[in-house]
């Protein structure tokens, strides 16, 4: 697979790594960070011909225009070779650019042939500074990021901050299945509690060790490992795990570096 292919196949198959992507937004006002935060791959493009595209797949309308890519803004995964190409986008309003007119695109992911298609979530704006751009966009990407880790905050009963003292099986029966757990304990010696209270100096947190890409996003430890841990109980419904701590989320574990900020949403979710 090109690395053409493989950004288009994350952009499209897996919304979950950037979101927005697959939901179209609550009818609202049209600002700056609700359009930076549909939209995948920003750029900065001139536009080459109207009304045409650059693959066979999509079909010519008023709506498609051929733009050249001069700087790419913000763009996961994206190819280091795309500034220089040209791609088609759809856009979103007819005749809202023109032949030569550069603009600053904001898209998400459609096709990927011999070339890529586009799709704008807002109309293109003037080109402006890149990096002023950039900064804006890493300042709703950095909210975005935040809200979902308050969310994930607000609903553990304790934040602890500590190392992992021993990492051992789970003892727990588990029936052999297509996405079995194998489910370990970790006993964290806990030294600061940002959130919440928790009996004794320290806590057992449960967390699968399986390799099955269901749990290919829940966190996984080991013996001297240093962190944050946000607890959560129930959740999942498993034999020997009932009201015990457990980590399955990717937001359950926190790096050490990430405790003035995990202080701050505390803080604020109060």
């Amino acid at each position: 697979m090109s690395l053409y292919c493989l950004w288009v196949s994350l952009l499209v198959f897996h919304p979950g790594l950037f979101p927005g992507l697959m939901a179209s937004p609550p009818q609202a006002e049209v600002t700056t960070e609700s359009v930076i935060r549909q939209a995948t791959f920003i750029f900065k493009g001139t536009v080459v011909k109207l009304k045409a595209t650059t693959m066979p797949e999509v079909k010519a309308s008023d709506s498609s225009a051929v733009v050249r890519v001069d700087e790419v803004i913000d763009g996961p995964g994206a190819p280091p070779d795309l500034p220089g190409k040209e791609i088609t986008v759809q856009l979103a309003r007819a005749g809202s650019v023109s032949v030569g007119q550069q603009a600053t695109f904001f898209t998400r992911g459609w096709l990927m042939g011999e070339s890529m298609a586009v799709i704008e979530v807002a109309p293109a704006r003037e080109a402006g500074n890149a990096q002023q751009i950039r900064e804006m966009v890493q300042a709703a990407r950095q909210k975005s990021t935040d809200e979902a880790l308050q969310t994930e905050i607000s609903s553990a009963e304790a934040v602890v901050v500590g190392t992992v003292s021993s990492v051992a099986p789970a003892g727990i029966p588990e029936l052999p299945t297509e996405h079995t757990p194998q489910m370990q304990k970790a006993v964290i010696a806990v030294q600061t509690t940002l959130k919440g209270h928790v009996t004794g100096k320290s806590v057992t947190v449960f967390f699968p060790s399986s390799d099955d890409p269901y749990w290919r996003g829940a966190p996984r430890f080991k013996q001297g490992q240093e962190g944050i841990w946000l607890l959560h109980r129930n959740q999942i419904e498993m034999r020997g795990l009932e009201n015990q701590f457990t980590a399955l989320r990717p937001l359950d574990f926190q790096t050490r570096d990430q405790q003035e900020r995990i202080q701050r949403l505390v803080k604020s979710g109060h």
